[in-house]
């Protein structure tokens, strides 16, 4: 009986586990924004990481979000995600979106943090984060799908410093399972809109709450969106290995009653047919699907179509970029020979050359060697396709656009009500704006799908409330306005602190000071003979000096206890700043020496080093009783000289 019952609960237990496998589905993204920079600051980078995420958490997100994070919180802010991933498990859909600047050095996209100031190229890899490391780390950890969208294609100075530094983004590796999708092509920035929300971000919203759309074609769509608006000036990038069939974010809007047939299943977008549509439909088409494949196939049916000098363009740079990657990828000099001798003018040339001489290797490319080719990439079309123009290595004219206004008809839904948000409201430091027509962005009816599971609270990360960071006070104006602080060092703001073992900068650990002949006490008047705190003849014991070393003066002497400022004494040598007592003879001498302070605690400017007087306990040591050596006088007997004989002359007698 007792097994049946038993066997009864096991099979009650096996059947609701199974029959609720899909609950275990969860959603996590990571959102941070970063516009407050001291050179031309990006209004609108916070809210656009606002608007996608109150996108994401109504589509059942548990997000980590993060607003004009430093760098070490924005470090903080990734790992913290990364947990929350690893925690989710392999039955979970994750996003990542970065809004701000990016930057490219020696091929490789970093994400400018707001409080880094770049001006030379090696500011880059050391304030920046770089997003190889995001997507690597995103591409170990399982899951049903992995989506990393950057935001970070804007035009700005700090792209001025020169090579190796190039503007907006390299070519990101994908991996199994992972889409990445940028706001433009590598190497490329967005054209200039001075708009609340960017045209990615909007088109980005607005899509991901169509219903029923797979992640894939959302993303397709949101840059076939952003292509129309531009009128063919930005085209979103993308690098996807997702494992189809791609998850679907939402049900449909209409769901279909039960026990009806369920509809077809979508034809993959990368198999869609252009054969039999009207030029302006192929040529959405081939945006949409944005490969060389589609690209070619376009060139096929309409090779003179008035649209086919801008696939030709984007042909060429999708076609340089892919190559590009892969010759990095190699890394050898017949990879580089190939891409000098394919892409003379090419926009990655000097780096080319720059990777040869870390190779020893020549420069130019030999007369003959073995030229690499690369299977993946489709060979190009012969006469219609263009492979190398320096032409296309520039920015276009406006009347390459202008000439021809795409027709709205035919790319795509119409525009939904999510392009008409009003701005959100002012900046609150450290934290995301939040989108006040919520309405509009609703308008569109969507269904969440029950195997979500609930998401959690947002996870808000703000910047360090020790005070305010250069560039904004806390609670002060937007950036540019009244009240803007400079960077130290730059024209209008506070001096540069000198560094540590410098001039005027504090002393290194361990360091020895040149002391005037007067030694300490010539230093400070405070340490001669007589002063406060110090022994003198006729004066208290030894024993009997100073405090326990807890009043203002013993905290600062004694490396382990708090002082005002609340650091510690770390890093440094324990006895830093306790005096070293020694003997001399009969007497008991004390050398003090100076208190060596952190290095980055901000020493004071042209003063001489205040000395505190050692105000502490000294340990009880018995004075060495030392007895006098007994010697006695030396007893030195006078010399015993006897008195000279004089022997008598040797004369011979003569008798």
């Amino acid at each position: 009986m007792v097994r049946r019952i038993f066997g009864l609960l096991a099979a009650a237990f096996v059947a609701v586990v199974a029959a609720t496998p899909a609950l275990a589905e969860t959603r996590v993204a990571l959102v941070l924004g970063s516009g407050t920079y001291q050179t031309n600051p990006l209004p609108n980078a916070l809210n656009n990481a606002g608007l996608i995420a109150q996108t994401l958490r109504d589509l059942g997100f548990s997000t980590v979000e993060g607003a004009d994070l430093p760098q070490a919180e924005l470090r903080g802010a990734v790992a913290n995600f990364m947990t929350k991933v690893r925690e989710a498990g392999p039955d979970s859909i994750i996003f990542v979106y970065l809004s701000g600047l990016g930057l490219q050095h020696d091929s490789d996209s970093y994400l400018i943090p707001s409080d880094t100031a770049i001006e030379r190229e090696s500011d880059v890899p050391i304030g920046g984060i770089r997003l190889m490391d995001i997507t690597r780390a995103l591409a170990g950890l399982p899951s049903k799908a992995k989506v990393v969208l950057l935001d970070l294609s804007s035009a700005h100075p700090y792209a001025n410093v020169g090579p190796p530094v190039r503007p907006g983004l390299g070519v990101l590796d994908g991996a199994p399972g992972l889409l990445i999708a940028s706001a433009a092509a590598p190497g490329q920035v967005v054209s200039f809109d001075d708009a609340a929300y960017s045209r990615f971000a909007l088109a980005l919203a607005e899509q991901l709450r169509e219903p029923g759309v797979p992640v894939d074609q959302i993303i397709a769509r949101a840059r076939l969106r952003v292509h129309q608006q531009t009128n063919g000036r930005d085209t979103p990038w993308e690098v996807s290995a997702l494992v189809q069939p791609a998850p679907v974010l939402t049900l449909p809007a209409d769901p279909a009653p039960t026990g009806s047939t369920p509809p077809p299943p979508q034809v993959p977008l990368a198999q869609r047919p252009m054969d039999g549509l009207p030029s302006q439909e192929a040529y959405a088409l081939a945006i949409e699907q944005d490969t060389i494949v589609g690209y070619q196939a376009f060139l096929r049916l309409y090779p003179n179509d008035v649209l086919t000098p801008r696939i030709k363009r984007l042909l060429a740079a999708k076609r340089e970029a892919l190559v590009w990657r892969q010759t990095v990828r190699l890394g050898s000099a017949q990879g580089y020979w190939t891409y000098l001798r394919r892409y003379p003018n090419g926009p990655h040339v000097e780096e080319a050359r720059w990777r040869l001489e870390r190779l020893s290797a020549p420069l130019a490319p030999p007369p003959a060697f073995d030229e690499v080719v690369y299977e993946d990439i489709p060979p190009p079309l012969p006469v219609i396709e263009v492979i190398d123009d320096p032409v296309y290595w520039a920015p276009a004219p406006a009347v390459f656009y202008d000439s021809v206004v795409l027709a709205p008809v035919y790319l795509g839904p119409p525009v939904g009500p999510i392009w008409a948000l009003p701005p959100p409201p002012p900046y609150s430091w450290g934290v995301l704006p939040v989108v006040v027509g919520v309405a509009a962005i609703a308008a569109v009816p969507f269904i969440l799908p029950r195997i979500v599971r609930p998401p959690l609270a947002p996870v808000v990360l703000r910047p360090p409330m020790g005070g305010p960071r250069w560039g904004v006070p806390p609670g002060g104006p937007r950036p540019g306005g009244p009240g803007f602080r400079p960077l130290p060092g730059a024209p209008g703001g506070p001096g540069l602190r000198p560094l540590p073992g410098g001039p005027g900068g504090a002393p290194l650990p361990g360091a020895r000071l040149n002391q005037p002949p007067g030694g300490p006490a010539a230093l400070n008047p405070a340490l001669r003979p007589g002063a406060q705190g110090l022994p003198q003849t006729g004066g208290k014991p030894l024993n009997q000096i100073g405090t326990t070393g807890r009043g203002p003066q013993g905290a600062a002497m004694n490396p382990n206890l708090r002082g005002p400022q609340g650091l510690r004494n770390q890093g440094i040598n324990p006895n830093a700043g306790m005096p070293r007592i020694g003997n001399q003879g009969n007497r008991r001498v004390v050398q003090p020496r100076l208190n060596v302070q952190r290095a980055n605690i901000q020493p004071r400017m042209n003063i001489q080093p205040r000395m505190a007087a050692p105000r502490m306990s000294a340990p009880r040591m018995a004075a060495p009783r030392m007895a006098a050596p007994r010697m006695a006088a030396p007893r030195m007997a006078a010399p015993r000289m006897s008195a000279p004989r004089m022997s008598a002359p040797n004369v011979r007698r003569r008798h």
